[in-house]
């Protein structure tokens, strides 16, 4: 080997790239691609680490690579001395400096499943030792649960060098009322990292809920550096209070809340804080939301999503949506809809006529509509006046909501496959596509199919409606002329020969796959 081979590795510039492509990424939901499966991403922590064993150069840019993403804190907390379930109450000196040094590589941490691998002594033995000062000085991002009776865990987690957040109870947990000793925890959180203040009231009250790291958070200060909140999860519920404290951190690109706003209507003072909000996503009752709306200034705004709890007519929810629509800016881009059930069943109003008064939001890229119900089966109709108002969308998903188990109905008309071909072509420049159904049972010879350059990755289908007649090689030519970018998820590609494929659109897209490996030989 020359000797200007070492040298060309171990540049900084060099050494950064290459172990960037090998930092495991922040796992999003369900969303499938090679780094987020947990196979690829243990693959990536094992490089990582053998890399860290090759030179010096090598081990502090592997080492921070490997540290700065994790998928949950009992990693770091094993390298201090301890048995299998609890740590050492007496840390040396020597053990706590080499826990820190790895500390302050953690930039970015999910840490969401309850921990009961370690003995609630862990936390207890932490904080006296950390005296006041996060135990991840370096944090960017956090995803964590806060879990009463003993919410120290999740509390430790916070640092103010926080850029986002996200907070929520364990799945397991009944949801919590407004005035619950959970909801009144987390909205003291909250107040408590925002005010550059903290009231008597506010201490009183984290220490009544949180008495063994009480003191820790007060210590810590407020959090300046945060751009993203959400405490969208059901399980949480935020009040005037903590939006007004809120409204004092200039910071704040994006909230995530659900309101519970009571008989409290105070709200005007909201509208000299939030001035560079530009992502708001709102759950309520229909009054709540529209309450906030009228007092936020939100010439910023770009994106937008209204989630409603209030049973309503079709109409009632219609001309909701005219009242949201006289307060929101005329640039949104993003837009996405979740209302409760409607009232009347019998009320066949289409998703166009329901979304007309949105339909002078001319810059619209996005579209996100998770209905419970549709009154009318979304159609061929909908999806033409829809992509004549928005030609410039890139996402348009209009789908059922899973978040209550909702029941399709047996009995639907379903989009078919031209109508499909016309979103394609009104709307060119559309990435990812979700559909509630798609007929497969009546398909056209793959031969008459247009094929269409345009760049959609995804796509996703509720139902497809005559399964048992689909052909299912004619439905993946006919995909694949469709949409010569869709990305097929590594788990199918990955699937051995004795894999089962129950879902058809995993059948569907197992025959892609070689379509478009030929495509790319061929061309």
């Amino acid at each position: 080997m020359s000797t200007a081979i070492p040298r060309i590795l171990t540049h900084p510039d060099i050494l950064d790239e290459v172990f960037s492509h090998l930092t495991p990424g922040w796992a999003e939901g369900d969303v499938e691609i090679p780094y987020w499966m947990p196979s690829d991403r243990k693959l990536l922590r094992s490089t990582l680490a053998s890399s860290a064993l090759v030179c010096r150069v090598f081990s502090k840019k592997a080492l921070d690579c490997l540290w700065r993403v994790l998928d949950s804190i009992l990693p770091l907390l094993r390298i201090l001395p301890s048995t299998a379930f609890r740590i050492n109450s007496d840390i040396s000196d020597a053990a706590w400096t080499k826990f820190q040094a790895y500390a302050r590589r953690v930039r970015e941490l999910k840490s969401v499943e309850p921990m009961v691998r370690l003995h609630s002594s862990t936390w207890d033995i932490l904080v006296p030792r950390l005296g006041g000062a996060p135990l991840l000085p370096m944090l960017r991002r956090l995803e964590t649960v806060i879990m009463l009776p003993y919410p120290t865990p999740g509390i430790l987690l916070l640092s103010p060098t926080l850029r986002s957040l996200r907070l929520s109870f364990p799945q397991f947990m009944p949801l919590p009322e407004p005035a619950s000793d959970s909801s009144i925890l987390v909205e003291n959180i909250i107040r408590a990292i925002s005010l550059p203040c903290i009231p008597d009231d506010v201490r009183r009250k984290v220490h009544e809920t949180a008495p063994e790291a009480s003191e820790h958070l007060l210590a810590l200060g407020r959090f300046i550096s945060l751009r993203e909140l959400d405490l969208a999860p059901k399980s949480v519920r935020v009040g005037p209070d903590s939006l007004r404290a809120l409204s004092s951190l200039g910071s704040l690109r994006v909230l995530r809340v659900n309101l519970a706003f009571g008989t409290m209507h105070h709200l005007a003072s909201l509208h000299e804080g939030f001035s560079d909000l530009n992502a708001l996503s709102l759950r309520g009752t229909d009054m709540d939301t529209l309450k906030l709306l009228q007092v936020l200034p939100l010439e910023k705004l770009a994106e937008l999503e209204l989630g409603t709890e209030t049973p309503m007519t079709v109409e009632e929810y219609r001309h909701y949506l005219a009242s949201a629509r006289s307060l929101i800016p005329s640039n949104l881009t993003c837009l996405a809809l979740g209302p409760d059930t409607f009232l009347d069943s019998h009320d066949e109003s289409s998703l166009a006529h329901i979304l007309q008064p949105m339909l002078s939001l001319r810059r619209l890229s996005k579209l996100t509509c998770q209905f419970r119900t549709y009154p009318k089966d979304v159609s061929d109709d909908d999806l033409h006046g829809l992509a004549t108002a928005w030609p410039t969308l890139t996402s348009f998903w209009v789908m059922y909501s899973y978040s209550d188990v909702p029941s399709i109905p047996n009995q639907v008309q379903p989009i078919t496959l031209a109508g499909f071909i016309d979103l394609l072509r009104r709307c060119p420049h559309l990435e990812s596509v979700g559909l509630p159904t798609l007929d497969v049972a009546h398909l056209p010879s793959a031969e008459s199919v247009p094929r269409l350059d345009n760049r959609v990755r995804e796509l996703a289908v509720d139902r497809f409606v005559g399964e048992a007649e689909a052909d299912l090689p004619a439905f993946a030519l006919i995909v694949d002329r469709l949409l010569p970018c869709l990305e097929v998820p590594q788990y199918i590609t990955a699937g051995g020969e004795g894999t089962q494929w129950v879902d058809l659109w995993d059948k569907v897209l197992l025959l892609v796959a070689p379509l478009q490996a030929a495509r790319r030989v061929g061309s």
